[in-house]
């Protein structure tokens, strides 16, 4: 037995539902291809046993064979029965009566207010009839902050039942999240949105608790983040502070992830063995509170992950076992696959598996490099486990956002060590603070994270080189078996790992080299942001400046989104803005944030309202290529022309523009080459991405930066 287990099956049968699930999901030619994919399989270990042709060999060949065709099995028939059965709950209603719950998780503060257009909901009775799965609602009506989590509403909607094509990786964690339907309400004539109650379970009701008690001892920023990193809901963080921590490459602290599960882990076990707390008891009190920790944090690919390996590593070391982390990971992911074959494209499960996956080739390695150097151990460790993630992280990384800062390494080699030792201390002290008059325990565990917080802030302001680097992921998948070639569990010999190494560190040093020459030269940078009936671009121009050009009704969301553009483009004046007219709530709303936006001119047709020196638009002709219609902007820059609209009417206009940015589209208009529109991507529409989409133009050549697509 021992022998099959050094054989290390999970993986294989891992691979094979890999191999399984692809073919079904994305592929119709899924039988000539798993055949094609097992003769290449076979045909590998022949070799192997061709080339070592004893008992030994023979026996490792036919297991490996053996579990890829038991895994491509699994994969096959997980994923067709998941197609199958979102294809059996088929609905297809217009002005449908609904009844359902917000679900908890799409707040944007602390006290559970909503205000977002797109809204998960749970607990689904349509038509009177009561519908296994979740939707995802769609209405402008949830905007304002009139909502909250957890409130049961009414309403009269239209509703269809999602594709099962996998166009994005939104898409897929929605898939996997099972959100299995699309509803639509945007007609107040219908009798709006109405709440009839509000129902919380236990999970909900604990959250809002956690949530009000940080609020009440902790400064607004500090609690938002000490939730967002307990609870993974990064929602209610606040695009300023969330934007740092993006920039700084530190955003996985608020998504719930491995690294908060082995901390919590890590300190309950500590503290039950110096209570000497007997074994057996012990772990069973680690995995109790981590499948409560799951369940309050709705069972994410990465908890469910960790949780899995620290089981298993638990129960090894009482069976006497040697605890093999590859193998942990791979059954934990057969899991996942088996229960969900969606979650292979969701991004989060992706991300979570490949980190691993380089924590187990490389941390020990870079580890020893650092502490031959003299670096203290505990600082080797911590850093170890920052480059031996990223190293397989990277292209992943590179192909969803198109550059990463090199700040990261910095950001992540501090504040990850600091959240190591704080965190264990935040979740141990939490529960101690809801006694009565204990809420300082929360005060001072803030201090810490407060400091983070300002730290993070603090880097995202200064000047960082980024490297870009166009992935695909054809190239992804190259990287990460060049990755598994030059580890320890190759069989290649270390001389020849080396040079592998060294090769491709070398190509891969030139590429970038080439690639971020010719970012370098290019003439402009322009990012483009949306928000409900609010649309724009952000231009970042070498020669004519950097200003913000609006079309639509401007709301607080969509300036909120337009300055977290500006941050991100680590821009701390802008030149000038663009609009046709401003009415007196826009006049107000802009003049909140001129001093922000450090500029001291506006230009725009006519508004006597804005306190901002005031310049009539034209003399923006001089400037850029610029037409201000009323509801529409037309700019011609770099060689590119980009039509921006704020709502549906001026999408008449759009045809032939290379790229058109328009939060309500739901299609691209004939002759374009983009579409910026967050409710046509979502909906999985080809060429269609999100609204903090960026991309760089030189000459008539759209470059893109920021892709978040598998095709």
């Amino acid at each position: 037995m021992k022998k099959i287990a050094n054989l290390r099956v999970f993986p294989t049968i891992l691979l094979g539902m890999i191999v399984g699930i692809s073919f079904i999901i994305l592929t119709d030619l899924w039988l000539p291809a798993v055949i094609t994919a097992a003769a290449g399989v076979t045909a590998v270990c022949a070799v192997v046993v061709l080339r070592k042709s004893n008992a030994e060999s023979l026996k490792s060949a036919a297991i490996f064979c053996i579990s890829f065709v038991l895994g491509a099995a699994f994969g096959l028939s997980s994923a067709a029965y998941a197609n199958a059965a979102i294809e059996r709950k088929e609905i297809f209603a217009e002005g449908a009566e609904i009844t359902a719950k917000i679900e908890v998780g799409n707040a944007f503060d602390l006290d559970g207010t909503v205000n977002s257009r797109y809204v998960v909901l749970t607990d689904l009775e349509i038509n009177g009839k009561e519908i296994d799965g979740k939707a995802k609602l769609n209405s402008t009506q949830m905007e304002g902050g009139e909502f909250k989590e957890g409130d049961v509403i009414k309403f009269v909607g239209n509703v269809v039942t999602v594709t099962t094509d996998i166009t994005t990786p939104y898409k897929a964690s929605a898939l996997s999240e099972g959100i299995l339907y699309e509803i639509t309400c945007d007609d107040e004539d219908t009798g709006g949105i109405a709440v009839t109650g509000q129902s919380l379970d236990l999970f909900d009701k604990i959250k809002k608790a956690v949530a009000q008690k940080l609020k009440a001892n902790a400064p607004e920023d500090t609690a938002r983040f000490m939730y967002a990193m307990l609870f993974g809901d990064s929602a209610v963080i606040g695009e300023s502070l969330k934007s740092g921590f993006s920039y700084t490459g530190t955003a996985h602290l608020l998504a719930v992830s491995g690294l908060h599960v082995g901390m919590i882990a890590g300190a309950l076990f500590f503290i039950l063995k110096v209570l000497k707390v007997n074994i057996y008891v012990r772990n069973a009190t680690v995995v109790a509170v981590l499948l409560f920790f799951c369940a309050m944090c709705g069972f994410s690919p990465s908890t469910v992950r960790a949780t899995i390996m620290v089981t298993l590593c638990m129960v090894a070391g009482m069976a006497g076992l040697r605890y093999d982390a590859l193998s942990g990971m791979s059954f934990a992911a057969i899991i996942l696959l088996f229960v969900s074959p969606y979650n292979l494209y969701s991004l989060g499960f992706l991300m979570s598996f490949t980190a691993v996956y380089g924590l187990i080739l490389f941390a020990k390695p870079v580890q020893r490099a650092l502490t031959r150097i003299r670096c203290p151990k505990t600082l080797a460790g911590a850093m170890a486990a920052t480059v031996a993630a990223n190293i397989t992280l990277l292209p992943i990384l590179m192909y969803v956002f198109g550059d990463v800062s090199l700040i990261f390494a910095l950001a992540n080699c501090i504040i990850v060590p600091l959240a190591g030792i704080f965190f264990p201390l935040y979740v141990v002290a939490l529960p101690l603070s809801f006694i009565p008059y204990a809420g300082f325990v929360t005060t001072a565990v803030s201090l810490p994270f407060t400091a983070m917080a300002y730290f993070v802030k603090l880097l995202a302001k200064t000047q960082f080189p980024a490297v870009y680097f166009d992935f695909t992921w054809a190239t992804v998948i190259l990287w990460l078996m060049a990755a598994t070639a030059v580890s320890s569990l190759s069989g290649i010999p270390v001389a020849a790992k080396k040079i592998i190494a060294s090769v491709l560190i070398i190509c891969f040093i030139s590429a970038v080299a080439v690639q971020n020459t010719g970012m370098l030269s290019a003439d402009n940078r322009i990012t483009c942001f949306s928000s409900g009936g609010s649309a724009g671009v952000l231009v970042q121009s070498q020669e004519e400046g950097d200003f913000l050009i609006f079309a639509g009704e401007l709301d607080e969301a969509g300036l909120e989104s337009a300055l977290s553009a500006v941050k991100d483009g680590r821009l701390r004046k802008i030149d000038f803005i663009v609009k046709y007219e401003f009415s007196q709530e826009e006049s107000d709303l802009l003049d909140q944030s001129l001093e922000e936006l450090g500029m001291p001119d506006v230009y725009t047709l006519f508004t006597p309202s804005l306190k901002a020196n005031v310049i009539d638009f034209y003399s923006v002709a001089a400037v850029a290529s610029v037409i201000c219609n009323y509801g529409y902007t037309q700019l011609y820059l770099g060689g590119v022309d980009v039509f921006i609209a704020g709502g549906e009417d001026g999408q008449i206009f759009a045809e032939g523009y290379d790229v058109v940015v328009n939060p309500n589209a739901q299609k691209l208009p004939e002759g374009a080459q983009y579409l910026i529109s967050d409710r046509a991507y979502y909906d999985g529409g080809r060429n269609c991405l999100p609204s903090d989409f960026t991309f760089w133009t030189e000459g008539d050549r759209i470059i893109k930066t920021n892709k978040w697509r598998f095709a």
